[in-house]
Formats: structure tokens, C-alpha cells, sequence
């Protein structure tokens, strides 16, 4: 993947977890914004049109809103693993 795609989907899901932080920064948030990612760019294909690398391109949104909601954590609604990370779990 190169670095400006990189930076565009970077750039696209901020937009996306700021527009909604609680359903793109919940603790479902990674299948959502994967979703939406496939409705916005995808919608007028088939599933078996889909290319196997795109799933690779999912993968790095999910990661990519991770690491935004780390380094933001004003938009981070997730509950289901903070008390785990506190007390050195998950």
C-alpha cells in the first residue's frame, strides 16, 4: 500500500469516527467502520466481485481507527476491554 492511500483512508476514517464518534468509536466500531468503508467506495458491487486485497485495505482501517482513537481519546466510547487495560489485561 503506498503512502498516500495510506494517508487518504487516514484521512477518511477521522472524518468518519469524528462524525459520529459513538457508533465509529464504540465498542463495534471496527465491523462498522468497515461496513461503512464498503458502502461508501464499494456499494455497486457483488461480493464475489470483490478482490481478495481488499480485505487487506479493511484490515488497515480498522487498525488505522485503533490508533486514531488512541491518539484521541475524546472520540473513544469504547468500554468492553478499558477496565482489562487498566488493571493490565487486554
Amino acid at each position: 500500500m503506498d503512502k498516500i492511500f495510506r494517508k487518504q483512508l487516514y484521512k477518511w476514517t477521522y472524518e468518519k469516527i469524528k462524525s459520529n464518534p459513538k457508533k465509529f468509536g464504540g465498542d463495534y466500531s471496527n465491523s462498522l467502520i468497515m461496513y461503512e468503508y464498503l458502502k461508501e467506495f464499494y456499494y455497486d458491487y457483488a461480493i464475489y466481485q470483490l478482490e481478495p486485497k481488499l480485505m487487506s485495505v479493511l484490515s488497515t482501517v480498522s487498525r488505522i481507527k485503533n490508533k486514531l482513537l488512541e491518539r484521541n481519546p475524546h472520540f473513544d466510547f469504547r468500554t468492553k476491554y478499558k477496565n482489562n487495560k487498566k488493571k493490565g489485561g487486554l
